[in-house]
């Protein structure tokens, strides 16, 4: 419940101009949660709706199924021109993504039509012209064509999508298969055309060979240039043994003349017999031991016959002959000394002579060399490209016998026994989501339409009138609502200590606080339209000032429906048309209610009359006496749009209470109200609303009515 007693200003501007409200209501969470929940029947509405309506187009659909055959793919055979690069490399992820872009190419899906006959099958092929069925059902199944693919491994996953589960089966195992024999065609194709570019190849790699051998064989014939593995020109290897021959030979040379010298040297000195050479000749120390041999039998027969014994001339005879054979044989081996010094200057020198000779050819043979080098690793470069290529025309011939495809069938497809379009259950979910979104945007759009009165701002905001109170609409037990129930004034008195009636007692204080300054003594109670709750809220009001001690008239004003007639279901013999009409007084006319205090001057029935009953003084005259002999009078108006009384009424009494029903009447209705009253120079005290709802914003919301409801004594 909640009160304000501060007056607002009027606004200047017409009360019939509604654009003045524009923009002046505040948009909170608050607010927008209120909304839904009071209007959550739309929702809960909407959302059913939908939800059948998906639900039943998802039953109406065709049924689809997917069926699904799953491929390996392994496409790192390498190129039989590959040498040893990639044999034993992972597969390229990109590789395997080429191999999809081929799955899905127009060419594969051509196949797999022209092998089941797709173009005659008018779910693929659809209708036209009979030259276009396979590129329309190629079109097709490639529209039905589902390739999933898991980049952490290399299986791919060809599903179709068809009314027949079947079908879908035999077109995914087809489109396999179909697959996996293109890329065998396709291997086999490439391994025999790299064959015959090889063979063709290696003959004419051949032919070169031959011929780089050719032209370096005729250019070494032509320098002398060696073919050893040595390599370089016969020169080359004809000036280092050259060299060593010629030290050793100017060895000797110098040995020999060195001889010489000594030998000769020992001659002049000494005799032939110093001459090492001639020491060393075995032929002279055979001579010097014959001789020393005679000297000894000369010697011998000197002794024994004399020097003149025949026998001892003759042993002196062969040693002087011995003499003379090693003086010979000494001069013999000096002469050879010297011809051996000869013989080694000379060959020294023919030496020398021939290494000038050949150094004199070296420069012209390193620039033939070079020449000879370069033809040499030509000829090399194309023995090994040779060599190379016969390796890879012997592994094109192997792959081309032994050519497996890049792609097997890991698993075949299966019938599936189940649709896969559409799944009825994400049908339902989907549209009792989208329901609900729907719901809540139809809420959001009626709320923003709407121009009803909410909330306690809207009064003072929109209206210019002080808000007093928040009345709750009392809650009827489910078991009572077929059933006709009490009415809530009656409850009021049963139950006082009610949120109900503290409403009813947050009204009486705004009004003895405003009777103690301004003498308000007679309060009309004022309604847009029927059915606001102003009957109900009169006589509600009227019992808790007779219960607060207040002596209180209700004066049913309404003639037209006798409303507070039927709500306390009571009878009249006399009432107000009476005493207006002269037939009876006030008093006579006035009956006792059931809570002290309380006295109605009720209206018989429903009267319909032209007279105009409270028109020419009599009702102030009424109001005169009354307010002498109550504290209170309340006067329950007719609805103010449509009767004439109803401005009237207000007129004459000391101020107005406007009952407004929330949420319900709208805000250009009470506008239109608050003109007349305003034409009628009525003074109206404030806007009372009327059966709201507990937890709404005027009540304070769920938060507050939670806390207050342990409060009062529901």
């Amino acid at each position: 419940m909640n009160t304000m007693s501060t007056l607002v200003e009027h606004d200047e501007t017409s009360r019939f101009d509604q654009s003045r409200h524009v923009g002046r209501r505040t948009v909170t969470l608050r607010s927008i949660g209120d909304a839904i929940r009071r209007r959550w029947i739309v929702v809960v509405a909407v959302a059913l709706a939908v939800f059948i309506a998906a639900t039943a187009a998802a039953l109406l659909l065709t049924p689809k199924y997917d069926a699904y055959a799953k491929v390996r793919i392994t496409p790192n055979v390498s190129s039989p021109l590959d040498f040893g690069n990639g044999q034993d490399q992972p597969a390229d992820q990109a590789a395997v993504n080429t191999e999809v872009q081929v799955i899905g190419s127009r060419g594969t899906a051509r196949k797999v039509v022209t092998q089941l006959g797709l173009d005659r099958d008018p779910e693929f092929a659809g209708t036209g012209a009979a030259g276009t069925a396979i590129e329309r059902a190629t079109s097709g199944v490639l529209d039905r064509l589902k390739i999933n693919r898991d980049d952490k491994s290399y299986l791919v996953q060809i599903g179709i999508r068809s009314t027949d589960p079947e079908k879908a089966a035999k077109i995914a195992n087809t489109y396999a298969s179909t697959y996996v024999t293109g890329t065998a065609d396709n291997l086999m194709g490439d391994a025999a055309k790299q064959s015959a570019s090889i063979q063709q190849r290696l003959r004419e790699l051949g032919a070169e060979v031959q011929a780089a051998d050719a032209r370096l064989a005729s250019y070494r014939a032509r320098s002398g240039i060696s073919q050893s593995g040595e390599g370089g020109t016969i020169t080359d290897q004809q000036i280092a043994p050259l060299s060593m021959q010629l030290a050793t030979a100017e060895s000797e040379a110098a040995a020999a003349r060195s001889a010489l010298a000594v030998a000769e040297r020992q001659a002049a000195t000494g005799g032939t017999d110093a001459i090492s050479a001639v020491l060393s000749s075995q032929v002279i120390a055979d001579l010097r031991r014959q001789r020393t041999e005679a000297e000894k039998r000369r010697a011998e027969l000197s002794t024994r016959y004399g020097p003149r014994y025949p026998l001892s001339i003759q042993v002196a005879q062969q040693i002087e002959a011995l003499d003379a054979q090693i003086k010979q044989e000494a001069s013999r081996v000096v002469g050879g000394l010297r011809s051996q010094a000869l013989s080694a200057e000379a060959r020294a020198n023919s030496l020398r002579g021939r290494l000038n000779t050949l150094q004199r050819g070296v420069a012209r043979d390193d620039q033939a060399a070079v020449e000879a080098g370069s033809l040499e690793r030509d000829a090399e470069a194309k023995r090994t490209a040779y060599t190379r290529l016969a390796q890879a025309a012997q592994q094109s011939s192997q792959a081309q016998r032994l050519s497996s495809p890049q792609a097997n069938i890991v698993e075949n497809a299966t019938i599936p026994t189940r649709p896969t379009f559409p799944k009825v259950k994400a049908f339902a979910a989907a549209g009792l989501l989208i329901g609900i979104v729907l719901g809540l945007a139809a809420v959001l759009l009626v709320e923003g339409l709407s121009s009803t009165v909410r909330k306690p701002e809207d009064v003072e905001t929109l209206l210019g009138l002080s808000f007093v109170a928040s009345v709750p609409r009392l809650p009827t037990p489910w078991r009572l609502r077929t059933r006709r129930v009490a009415n809530p004034a009656t409850t009021l008195v049963e139950k006082p200590m009610t949120v109900y009636a503290e409403a009813y007692r947050a009204v009486r204080s705004f009004i003895t606080t405003r009777s103690e300054a301004e003498k308000v003594r007679v309060i009309a109670l004022a309604s847009t339209l029927p059915g606001e709750g102003k009957t109900t809220s009169a006589l509600s009001l009227a019992r808790v000032m007779a219960m607060s001690g207040d002596k209180v008239l209700l004066v049913d004003c309404d003639v037209r429906r006798a409303g507070v007639l039927r709500a306390l279901n009571r009878s009249a013999d006399t009432g107000l048309a009476d005493v207006m009409e002269g037939r009876a007084t006030m008093q006579q006319a006035v009956l006792p209610d059931s809570v002290p205090g309380l006295d109605l001057l009720l209206v018989q029935g429903s009267l319909f009359t032209p007279i105009d009953l409270f028109g020419g003084g009599k009702m102030e005259k009424m109001l005169a006496e009354a307010r002498q002999r109550y504290d209170y009078v309340i006067l329950d108006t007719p609805p103010l749009l449509g009767i004439a009384d109803a401005r009237t009424l207000a007129g004459l009494a000391d101020a107005v209470m406007l009952v407004v029903k929330w949420d319900t009447t709208p805000i250009a209705a009470v506008d239109a109200a608050l003109a007349g009253l305003e034409q009628s120079h009525a003074r109206v005290l404030g806007a009372v609303l009327t059966m709201v709802d507990h937890r709404s914003e005027a009540m304070g919301g769920l938060y507050y009515s939670a806390r207050y409801s342990s409060y009062y004594n529901e």
